[in-house]
């Protein structure tokens, strides 16, 4: 029986929904105003960078297809993982159409992949309330994660102390929630899983610095791999578009690097991803439907 906590929680869960519900009136606004944000910021970047076809060094851009296709594959596994933490089964095969539709999904102007997920975990007959919580708990963990890195990267010792303190802080509570739904070593898997997917999103960040032959180093790539999680936190813009390239170019001026280099990185890092996630879906024939 679900204790006054379990039985609440849909409840507050349902207080979020109706306040994004609210900024949904505004969310076509913004998602006209995030594109012409995203595709202004590639015309800048690219007029400030000088960087041509011509320049770019496409044996290092192809290099970037087998790291996206490990970032789909593990995360296909977290989500597995997450299932049988929450004592159901779940084949890697209908993990990774989740996780490939769920990436697409995310252009849409509603948390789409949250969504995706959420639904395959409960048509495994899990409450809806343990899956809204696994999903939550693992995306409070990846924030703090990645949060945590970027302040590592950002801010000198010992003014990191504190933030970095908070952060870990942060991910410590989410390991917490993740381990009160579950055993313990899924808890640990789960942060192993993501400790790798940050690890892989800064060695593309560094190999698309190569690729599009721009100065950067490893402190920036590590810096920039946790940006996303603003755009995420934004909500009313779909994955972020423009919001997370933007607060890149921010935090490139606070460690005097190139904002434009910053912008056009994540940028390519954004569109690599979406068209490797296609192409799967593509090759696979995955069907949206097959998903539930």
């Amino acid at each position: 029986m679900q204790n006054k906590a379990e039985r609440s929680f849909p409840l507050r869960l349902q207080r979020i929904v109706d306040a994004r519900e609210k900024l949904a009136r505004h969310r076509r606004i913004a998602t006209l105003a995030a594109l012409a944000l995203f595709a202004a910021g590639i015309v800048w970047a690219l007029g400030e960078t000088q960087v041509s076809l011509a320049a770019i060094d496409w044996r290092w851009m192809l290099a970037l297809i087998p790291l996206i296709l490990p970032a789909l594959l593990l995360n296909a596994v977290e989500l597995q993982v997450t299932a049988r933490m929450l004592e159901r089964d779940m084949p890697l095969g209908s993990a990774m159409q989740v996780t490939c539709w769920a990436m697409l999904a995310n252009l849409l102007p509603l948390p789409g992949g949250a969504i995706l997920r959420g639904a395959k975990l409960s048509s495994l007959g899990i409450g809806a309330a343990r899956s809204s919580q696994a999903i939550l708990a693992g995306g409070a963990l990846w924030a703090s994660l990645a949060v945590a890195v970027t302040l590592a990267a950002v801010l000198p010792w010992p003014l990191a102390a504190l933030p970095l303190a908070a952060a870990l802080g942060g991910a410590a509570f989410s390991l917490a929630w993740l381990a009160r739904l579950g055993p313990a070593p899924f808890a640990l898997r789960l942060t192993m899983i993501r400790l790798a997917l940050i690890g892989l999103t800064i060695l593309r960040i560094y190999i698309i610095f190569l690729a599009i032959g721009l100065p950067g180093n490893w402190p920036q790539a590590a810096a920039y791999s946790g940006v996303s999680v603003v755009g995420t936190l934004v909500g009313i813009v779909p994955a972020g578009l423009g919001v997370t390239e933007a607060t890149g170019a921010v935090l490139a001026l606070l460690i005097e690097a190139s904002p434009a280099n910053a912008f056009l990185a994540l940028s390519v890092n954004r569109l690599v991803g979406l068209v490797t996630a296609s192409a799967v879906v593509a090759a696979a024939g995955m069907k949206p439907r097959e998903t539930a």
